[in-house]
């Protein structure tokens, strides 16, 4: 274990929030989330060193495996898609932490030139079947030049980086001038957070380092040399709720029976289409459990980090 500063301010200056159990793996371990003083970021403080967190992460954990091919995982890769080149001429991509990459294949469907990036071997060894350009390791390690991509995707990963200031200045130096970066992330204004508390999923210790706010998140970005043009729950909402509600059901009821029972019923079509509409009006209200942030390089670099997350 280690105990950090904070990342946006470099301050030493933190006050204890609450603790966060590791779930995923059994709930044994516990965790501290602080909130820096000087600048309001929150994050894990003890938290794993990076030689540490692979053990945190299972074989078989989610995002890095090939989701079920069903016509709802087809049509939110279609989404993604959709959301992350919306106005843009098919060019060359980066997936930070792409997994099976599913997401490289559904834009190299339209026409873009796509790599990817993942420290999982597992799930880079399942993209390389497919035939696609996958890197394996941390940002800063991939041999990648300067200025040469149109388009840097992080769906679901900026919360897991152990310094994401310097993926974030990486991002800005691989960028072409006036290239977009798409980041999607656990939102702490959702109504999930306020109804689950700390079973919410966003707070997955200790996978999840941090809970960026807006105003935190903002200033990262600016540092990094990338202004946000758009702020919007888009994708991802429904499925986070559901995570979270499944942690709540183990935690809460202890028949086993109706446990089993409640676990399958949040899993079926009829209980994902009946509560479709609640997720749409949240997500239309900036209230969603996941965040979409769409960046432009439109303002002049001003450093940030350069190590590994």
């Amino acid at each position: 274990m280690e105990q950090v500063d904070c990342n946006l301010c470099g301050q030493d200056d933190s006050a204890p929030l609450f603790a966060g159990r590791d779930r995923l793996l059994g709930g044994a371990e516990t965790f501290q989330w602080v909130r820096c003083r000087r600048c309001g970021l929150i994050y894990l403080n003890p938290r794993p060193s990076l030689a540490e967190m692979s053990r945190y992460y299972p074989a078989d954990y989610e995002p890095w495996r090939r989701a079920s091919a069903g016509l709802g995982y087809r049509l939110a890769i279609a989404k993604k898609c959709r959301i992350a080149c919306r106005g843009l001429e098919p060019g060359r991509l980066l997936d930070v932490g792409c997994g099976g990459g599913d997401f490289l294949l559904g834009m190299q469907e339209r026409g873009w030139q796509v790599h990817g990036l993942d420290i999982s071997p597992e799930a880079v060894a399942l993209a390389r079947q497919n035939g696609l350009d996958v890197f394996l390791g941390q940002l800063p390690e991939a041999p990648y030049q300067e200025r040469s991509f149109d388009l840097v995707t992080m769906w679901d990963v900026l919360e897991h980086l152990h310094d994401p200031a310097a993926y974030l200045a990486q991002v800005a130096r691989l960028l072409k001038p006036g290239g977009r970066f798409v980041v999607t992330l656990p939102n702490p204004r959702s109504v999930d957070f306020r109804l689950f508390g700390p079973v919410w999923t966003g707070l997955d210790v200790p996978r999840h380092l941090y809970v960026f706010g807006r105003s935190a998140l903002s200033a990262l970005f600016r540092r990094a040399g990338l202004e946000i043009t758009s702020a919007r729950c888009k994708i991802g909402g429904q499925r986070v709720s559901i995570w979270s509600l499944e942690w709540l059901i183990d935690e809460r009821v202890t028949r086993p029976g109706m446990r089993h029972f409640l676990r399958r019923a949040i899993y079926t079509p009829a209980w994902c289409w009946l509560w479709r509409p609640w997720y749409f009006g949240l997500d239309l209200l900036g209230l969603g459990s996941s965040i979409t942030y769409t960046c432009a390089t439109e303002i002049p670099f001003r450093g940030g980090g350069e190590g590994a997350a």
